[in-house]
């Protein structure tokens, strides 16, 4: 994939909006999404992507994936990402705890938003079988 090119152009007042590779847009302004909640939104949603890409070549039957991210961030004038915890709840047909536990392991690995961030401050992740 190599080098992918966001532009982000000001629009008026606080809002900017970000042109993607893949032709979608983004709009972010003071009143709408943050910039890091947007951030661990892509965290979230890459690494579910990822898990249902490897749970369908593993053969993991999921039928539901939620995945909660809890981002703590440094104290002080910037904030920035100090660690981040993904709280996954899978539900499927005759889950196997030593299966969904590799299916993390992956995902974890194969993640690039996790590869990425990680290098920020530490990612740490529990989970949760078929939860009521």
């Amino acid at each position: 994939m190599g080098v992918q090119t966001v532009t982000t152009n000001w629009k008026e007042g606080t809002v900017f909006e970000s042109s993607l590779p893949s032709g979608a847009a983004i709009t972010m302004s003071g009143s709408g999404p943050k910039p890091l909640e947007v951030m661990f939104a892509s965290l979230g949603s890459c690494a579910g992507l990822t898990l249902l890409s490897l749970a369908s070549k593993l053969r993991i039957p999921l039928r539901r994936v939620e995945i909660d991210v809890r981002g703590e961030l440094a104290e002080g004038k910037v904030q920035v990402m100090k660690a981040a915890h993904l709280k996954f709840r899978l539900w499927g047909d005759a889950l196997d705890r030593g299966q969904v536990e590799r299916l993390l392991q992956m995902t974890e690995k194969y993640c690039p938003v996790y590869g990425t961030l990680v290098s920020a401050g530490p990612i740490d992740y529990s989970y949760e079988i078929d939860p009521a």
